[in-house]
């Protein structure tokens, strides 16, 4: 359990990391519509993440329209909502670019969350001008990322939860940062899978062993 606390109205948001395998379990199963094309894709990607994005800013200022504790209550399935429609969005751009099969749940999470912790990923994802290089994790590294990125979460909770007390004004700023935080994935996931990308067989292991 994650415990966030705010000036004088604590909130609890049970059960983070829970929802987050849950969500990367659902989107193990999602099968993108999307074919590699010969033409260049970048016109067709635009106008998903322009879609995605649109769709990430309705949900969140819907969420935050209720006033106080009950828009509070809808914090954690928005967040968690709105990562489903980002996954889905990276796979569908890897898919267009023909590197579906080279998603990787250390891939995914880094294109999720690269914008706001790359430095989280230093010891998974190698990033040049030209190449990614993954290296696969045991389960309880991917769970210490899982934590890392629940930390940062945490702290936009917090920043968040104020929002909910603002009738309108707080949905238009929390719609607004979801419509640009989407766009930042997609532009991400973009220029990501334009490169090569490489899995190696050296497992990163627990940092001190």
């Amino acid at each position: 359990m994650i415990k966030v606390t705010g000036d004088d109205s604590p909130i609890q948001v049970k059960g983070f990391l829970e929802g987050i395998i849950d969500l990367f379990a659902g989107l193990e199963d999602y099968k993108s519509p999307y074919a590699p094309t010969v033409q260049q894709p970048s016109e067709l990607i635009e106008q998903l993440v322009q879609n995605a994005a649109l769709k990430t800013g309705l949900v969140s200022a819907t969420c935050s329209l209720p006033p106080g504790p009950l828009g509070l209550l809808s914090l954690l399935p928005e967040l968690l909502f709105i990562y489903r429609i980002q996954g889905q969005l990276v796979l569908d751009i890897a898919a267009i670019h023909g590197k579906e099969v080279y998603v990787t749940r250390e891939l995914l999470l880094y294109c999720l969350f690269k914008h706001g912790s790359a430095h989280v990923f230093r010891r998974v994802i190698e990033e040049t001008s030209l190449k990614i290089l993954i290296r696969p994790t045991t389960v309880k590294v991917f769970q210490g990322l899982l934590e890392k990125i629940g930390i940062m979460i945490t702290n936009r909770v917090i920043r968040k939860q104020f929002s909910r007390w603002i009738p309108l004004g707080g949905a238009v700023v929390t719609g607004t940062f979801a419509y640009f935080d989407t766009k930042g994935v997609g532009g991400t996931a973009h220029s990501l899978f334009q490169k090569e990308i490489e899995s190696l067989n050296e497992t990163v292991e627990l940092e001190g062993t």
